[in-house]
């Protein structure tokens, strides 16, 4: 059964996507009264004159209120709930421009290795989805499926897995048998992964994926953190430490 929604909910969600709780309450206002002055939408959102003014300017800027002049008065009406999705497409896209020039002048620092900590299960997420950075495409590792599934849930796995697929890296990882779902995550071709099983006795609870200069590390359920340790010379002995292990590795298809 679909979830029921109250007003303070949906405000509470659009607060998340890049609105104040005052502009998302005048936007769900404006959807309740469709074609109204703007008093009336801010009696409907219980907001000032001054305040609504103020959010409606901005949700006009946004492209997600227009103005719908009727007489000598100016009507407001809310755009379709899909005006969201392009609002945070666009919002993306700027986003994709940027990053490549905050890049370059990043890059053109001293580099110094660094170590950054993710508590808690967000920051588990933080560091997991890290890892769809990697900038040559290609991603090593150990992954320690049953932790973290206990850890984020299969559907979670399953969206990375995805992200991972779409933004065309791959994957070449060593996993253990044990706590293995049987035809689960297999060597594809499509999903861009090459598996291989770890010898019998070798068991992991923690995932550790090399990727750039990046060696990232998710913890057991237990402990429940991420780690990313950013250095050229840890990278490669990582990749070292994975290659020698894959040597000994069973391929999951003969």
């Amino acid at each position: 059964m679909d979830k029921q929604y109250k007003s303070s909910d949906f405000e509470e969600q659009l607060h998340k996507y890049g609105l104040t709780h005052k502009q998302s309450r005048l936007y769900v206002a404006a959807l309740k009264t469709g074609s109204a002055p703007l008093q009336k939408v801010a009696d409907a959102a219980k907001l000032g004159r001054t305040n609504a003014y103020d959010a409606m300017h901005v949700l006009i800027t946004k492209g997600l209120v227009s103005i719908a002049p009727e007489g000598k008065r100016n009507m407001f009406v809310a755009q379709p709930p899909k005006m969201l999705k392009k609002l945070l497409r666009d919002q993306e896209f700027e986003l994709d421009e940027l990053i490549p020039q905050l890049e370059t002048i990043n890059a053109q620092t001293e580099f110094k290795p660094k170590i950054l900590f993710y508590p808690g299960v967000e920051g588990y997420k933080m560091a997991y989805e890290d890892s769809l950075t990697a900038p040559d495409k290609q991603l090593v590792g150990i992954f320690a499926s049953q932790a973290t599934r206990e850890a984020l849930g299969q559907e979670y796995v399953d969206r990375i897995i995805e992200k991972r697929v779409k933004k065309g890296i791959h994957l070449k990882v060593v996993r253990p048998r044990k706590g293995e779902i049987l035809g689960t995550y297999p060597t594809s071709e499509g999903n861009l992964r090459n598996l291989r099983f770890a010898p019998e006795g070798m068991d992991f609870s923690t995932t550790t994926y090399v990727y750039g200069n990046k060696v990232m590390i998710l913890s057991s359920k237990r402990e429940m953190f991420g780690l990313i340790i950013e250095s050229a010379d840890i990278a490669a002995a990582h990749r070292h430490y994975f290659e020698a292990l894959w040597q000994i590795s069973t391929p999951d298809r003969p």
